[in-house]
């Protein structure tokens, strides 16, 4: 259109100048539909995958307090729990089991309650001859032995075994 001529005028200018800005817009707006329409086709995938309807029926979400009470074991100063979205995915565990989950996770890393964040809590199906007390100090150390979150562990049964 304007490739013939060395020098634009005014009008000539601000046309290009438009033209270029809606392009810009344009494509930006394909790009969040595109991006939208992804993020919907991997929830999807996901929850076929990790079959989430089963998941979805055992679990509750619920708001966190803003502090947790602490157990006996616990120190005396115990820090307020910090739930990033102001809510923890419980499943199969009530709330004041999963305050002790919280609090022995703190003190057995070391790592003060309010720099922990919490997404879920899974209770466990099987314990045989172990408190739920103890359960969670067993989750909690090889948490912190191995190397690895606790949101990212999964105990299908814990059991005492005489010696």
């Amino acid at each position: 259109m304007f490739a013939d001529k060395i020098t634009l005028t005014m009008p000539e200018t601000l046309l290009v100048a438009v033209a270029g800005i809606a392009v810009v817009i344009a494509e930006l707006a394909l790009i969040t539909v595109l991006i939208l329409g992804l993020s919907k086709i991997m929830r999807s995938i996901e929850s076929k995958l990790t079959g989430g309807n089963e998941e979805a029926a055992n679990a509750s979400v619920i708001p966190v307090p803003v502090s947790a009470p602490a157990p006996a074991a616990a120190p005396a100063a115990a820090p307020v729990a910090y739930a990033p979205a102001g809510s923890i995915r419980l499943i199969d565990v009530d709330e004041p089991t999963a305050a002790v989950v919280m609090a022995l996770v703190s003190n057995q890393s070391g790592i003060p309650l309010e720099r922990l964040a919490f997404k879920s809590i899974r209770g466990i199906t099987e314990l045989v001859d172990v408190d739920e007390r103890t359960a969670a100090t067993i989750m909690a150390i090889v948490s912190k032995e191995s190397g690895i979150p606790l949101n990212r562990l999964s105990f299908k049964s814990i059991r005492k075994v005489e010696e």
